[in-house]
């Protein structure tokens, strides 16, 4: 009897480290599936790399329009005082039209916000992931590794993977002005509510707060983020959803490698399991942009 039992016992054990090795394994054709997928055959025969999603380009426009209203509105709000500006503020249909122009820009950028972490948390607790903008301690090396690099002290461009380091650094300072933006700009919109519980002082601080982050945050999109994104590699992929094989392998050579290791993987993993289903197949050519199995998202 207690040998059956321990029998009985062994095969459940055995089932589920079977069950155990075979989730292992899903999970990692998956993920070598969703980066595979990234690589487009365009008419040409040349190779193109899909950098975002349809979700995550209009997720962007939605921020571009929205972020570019707020500044244009509160900044005209804040040099109020000089006569080009306030006899723009009357063109414009006066300081009232413009402050609600501000506040539903204000509103559709919070939206926005809640839906990127609703992305966020989603990413973390049902893919289990990261994400490619979580801090590691190599970006302090990279950083230190680009500054040397721009300053012309060594040749060695810094290795990056889904993001560069310009861009990591764009994403934490937005999400930081985020927060204090969308915090003082509350305090501002409901000072009766704030001070019903802060004391007034509150409320200078906060309008110190709001008009410095603003000025700051124009200046570095105007400076920083056009130099990086748009001027320093002509990088049009977050507007397109491409970047070619030689942007890849130049800015993202890491992110470059994982994709065709993954291509590799599914190829290795197919001949094994002999021809891969319909939709399993992970190239498919463009007519028009991305392809309609990546247009979802």
């Amino acid at each position: 009897m207690s040998t059956k039992l321990a029998s009985e016992a062994y095969t459940e054990e055995e089932i589920s480290v079977e069950q155990i090795k075979r989730a292992t394994l899903n999970r990692r054709i998956r993920a070598a599936r969703s980066l595979a997928e990234r690589i487009q055959v365009t008419p040409d025969g040349s190779r193109v790399f899909v950098r975002f999603k349809p979700s995550e380009r209009r997720e962007h426009v939605v921020l571009m329009l929205s972020f570019g209203t707020l500044a244009v509105t509160g900044l005209l709000q804040t040099f109020s005082y000089l006569s080009p500006v306030a006899l723009l503020i009357q063109f414009l249909g006066g300081v009232d039209a413009i402050r609600t122009i501000h506040r539903l820009a204000a509103i559709t950028s919070a939206a926005q916000s809640f839906y990127h972490v609703w992305r966020i948390l989603e990413t973390w607790f049902v893919k289990r992931e990261r994400g490619g903008m979580w801090p590691y301690f190599r970006d302090l090396q990279n950083l230190v590794q680009m500054v040397k690099f721009n300053a012309g002290l060594t040749n060695k461009r810094p290795q990056f993977d889904r993001f560069t380091i310009e861009e990591k650094l764009e994403y934490w300072a937005l999400l930081w002005g985020n927060l204090v933006m969308g915090a003082t700009g509350f305090i501002m919109w409901f000072p009766l509510v704030v001070t019903s519980v802060l004391p007034g002082q509150v409320f200078p601080v906060a309008q110190a707060l709001h008009r410095w982050e603003a000025i700051l945050a124009a200046l570095a999109i105007l400076t920083w983020h056009m130099y990086h994104g748009c001027i320093k590699d002509g990088n049009r992929s977050i507007f397109t959803g491409l970047m070619s094989e030689a942007e890849m392998q130049h800015v993202h050579p890491l992110e470059y490698q994982r994709i065709l290791a993954a291509d590799e993987y599914l190829k290795k993993m197919a001949a094994l399991s002999g021809p891969p289903r319909p939709e399993t197949v992970v190239r498919e050519k463009l007519e028009h942009g991305v392809s309609p199995s990546l247009s979802e998202g």
